[in-house]
């Protein structure tokens, strides 16, 4: 029996064009929806382009399969059936795509409700398609030497088919147990407890001694505890002959333990001669666990008290600053954080308005001035104290915001800066929080310059990164009347970022621009000597060995306060802030991360998120695929020969 329009011979690889088309169209929608970033229309090309391909590979099949013989049509409408598989997979994709969910949220009464929605949805579409394109390659390839008039295998068919189907439920199996663990998220600690070993900067610190510094462990003579605390002072101790370690008993010995003020075991001194700081631990493990994870901390708190005089950090007030207090009782609006850790830094806080004679000068004991995000402008007595009080070598620190509206114009231009208050948004690279196009204001960024002051974000940029919300953005322009003031910008955004002139969260290519724009920017300016030292102490030259650096104002701007509100405080942004105090307060030297053992949350960006998830469902499976096809071709071989 012969089909029209088909000769003698004819095989089932002449088929093998409408199935390449299909997948080639497949392979054009996942290009637009994925690779393609920045046109719009780029992407509607790819889409209709890629629907289009469908359409012909099915009508085409479906034209080869009614002139086919009736042995050939039941592997042909299996074919088409996955055909259409592989197009409800698609619809699925586009029921959870993040256009749909826009309009589709508002229609569920609970965020979770849509989140579920989402998440069901992008774990079945996968499943969906997989199951279509396993199965219909290998229909195909066992299919495509047989003669559809005379020799059809239809065993041998099924077969592949099962074969094919098979491999695609185990590989999708991996999008549901996915789904489930994300929903049950249970966690269960079975690490073995870890002290932390010093960190650079405490090494750095311990180098840098020129007078001799006691470390006591009031510990029992036998102890876990004081074994653990014991091998991190005994290693910090090798990097300078002016540290020495020692274990005292507070029962044996009442008198010394008196004196430093210690009231029972547990407890780490520092003495250097009549001064000295201690840290509070314990003698049992499990109580002391958390303080010995956090040990290299508890230690450079202590040490800067020990070594040096308090510095004071003056906050200005009076014009709707963040403070420890939340604005109208919104959360993360405080800076509760950033006080602490200035506490930590040996700082004391101040306030700094018109009250306490802003309006005249700053203070002449501030080691350095934050300003933290105002929502009034300043009074003019006041910007010129400030201008003063940098021209003469002062430190600074400014967080703008740009809902605020405040530019800081007379201030930033004397130093040949501007800050534009207008949002930035990115509609690629963004943290998502509510799923909601607002999210695009909320920025991230681990594209940081070489500078001091953001070192430690600079050399592990690849995990760290700093959050911006509703952040402006800063330009350089020609000092007015500080010509030799220098700027360099040392945060600067992703690409695809654009000024949002009309906060409509839509790129807008007449009004608007996509480009690199700088978050944060420090400004130094070489301040003249008004007098020569005194040659009185000359005791005093053994410790001047080094040359000094000649004195200079420093300044930092950053375009957002929220970055150091509480809750974002705790991640780049707080390396972003203490290295930032550390620099302008001429620490450079200890600049750096404190180790700590304690567990830390794991973030991915989005993009390690998408290769960690297309390795696991197509590299991997791949693999498999490969290997036991060609452990099948060389049985076959065996069983030839």
């Amino acid at each position: 029996m012969t089909a029209p329009n088909l000769s003698p011979g004819r095989k089932g690889s002449s088929g093998l064009i409408f199935t390449a088309i299909y997948l080639f169209s497949m392979l054009l929608l996942y290009v637009g929806e994925r690779m393609v970033l920045e046109s719009t229309a780029g992407r509607a090309t790819l889409a209709g382009m890629a629907v289009l391909g469908i359409l012909v590979a099915l009508v085409g099949r479906i034209q080869r399969r009614s002139k086919l013989p009736p042995t050939a049509r039941p592997v042909e409408s299996r074919i088409l059936w996955l055909y259409l598989l592989g197009v409800l997979a698609l619809l699925v994709y586009l029921a959870q795509a993040d256009f749909v969910m826009e309009q589709l949220r508002p229609m569920f009464t609970e965020a979770r409700g849509a989140e579920r929605y989402q998440g069901t949805l992008t774990a079945l579409w996968p499943t969906l398609w997989i199951c279509a394109i396993l199965p219909l390659i290998f229909i195909e390839i066992s299919y495509a030497p047989m003669d559809v008039v005379r020799t059809i295998e239809p065993g041998r068919v099924r077969r592949s088919a099962r074969s094919g189907a098979l491999l695609a439920m185990t590989a999708s199996l991996l999008f549901v147990l996915n789904f489930i663990f994300d929903e049950y998220n249970h966690k269960t600690d079975l690490s073995y407890f870890k002290t932390t070993r010093p960190s650079e900067s405490s090494r750095k610190m311990v180098q840098n001694l020129s007078e001799q510094v006691k470390v006591m462990l009031f510990f029992p003579g036998t102890n876990e505890v004081l074994d653990e605390a014991r091998a991190y002072f005994d290693d910090l101790a090798r990097e300078s002959k002016h540290m020495s370690v020692q274990q005292v008993d507070q029962v044996m010995d009442p008198d010394l333990a008196k004196d430093l003020s210690v009231s029972q075991n547990g407890t780490v001194v520092f003495a250097r001669g009549k001064q000295h700081q201690q840290i509070k631990l314990d003698v049992k493990l499990p109580q002391a666990k958390r303080k010995l994870k956090q040990l290299d901390n508890e230690f450079q708190t202590a040490f800067r008290k020990l070594m040096k005089q308090q510095k004071i950090a003056y906050v200005t007030v009076g014009h709707e600053e963040r403070s420890k207090e939340r604005r109208d009782g919104q959360r993360g609006t405080s800076i509760r954080e950033l006080v602490e850790w200035l506490g930590r830094l040996n700082f004391s806080i101040k306030d700094l308005g018109v009250g306490q004679g802003l309006a005249s000068e700053v203070p002449a004991d501030a080691s350095v001035v934050i300003v933290a995000g105002p929502r009034k402008d300043f009074l003019p007595a006041e910007i010129d104290s400030l201008q003063r009080y940098l021209k003469q070598g002062g430190r600074m620190m400014v967080f703008l915001d740009p809902e605020a509206g405040l530019s800081f114009e007379p201030l930033l231009k004397s130093f040949g800066l501007k800050y534009t208050p207008v949002k930035l948004a990115n509609d690629r690279m963004y943290v998502r929080v509510t799923y909601t196009p607002a999210d695009r204001h909320i920025l991230y960024s681990n594209r940081f310059s070489a500078h001091p002051s953001v070192s430690t974000l600079s050399r592990n940029a690849h995990k760290a990164a700093v959050i911006m919300v509703r952040t402006g953005y800063l330009e350089e322009v020609p000092a007015g009347g500080s010509s030799h003031a220098q700027v360099q910008f040392t945060v600067h955004s992703l690409p695809f970022t654009w000024d949002d002139v009309n906060s409509n969260l839509v790129f807008d290519a007449g009004s608007e621009k996509r480009r690199v724009f700088e978050l944060a920017a420090v400004v130094t300016m070489a301040v003249p000597k008004n007098k020569e030292p005194d040659k009185k102490d000359k005791k005093n030259k053994k410790d001047k060995k080094k040359k000094e650096d000649p004195p200079q104002m420093r300044l930092i701007v950053a375009a957002d306060s929220d970055m150091i509100a509480d809750g974002l405080f705790r991640l780049g942004n707080g390396h972003f802030f203490l290295d930032g105090v550390k620099w302008l307060t001429g620490e450079e030297e200890i600049i750096g991360e404190t180790s700590s053992e304690e567990d830390v949350r794991l973030v991915h960006t989005r993009k390690e998120d998408q290769l960690w998830f297309y390795l696991t469902i197509f590299a991997v499976p791949a693999l498999v695929l490969g290997a036991g096809i060609i452990y099948t071709r060389r049985i076959r071989r065996r069983r030839s020969k």
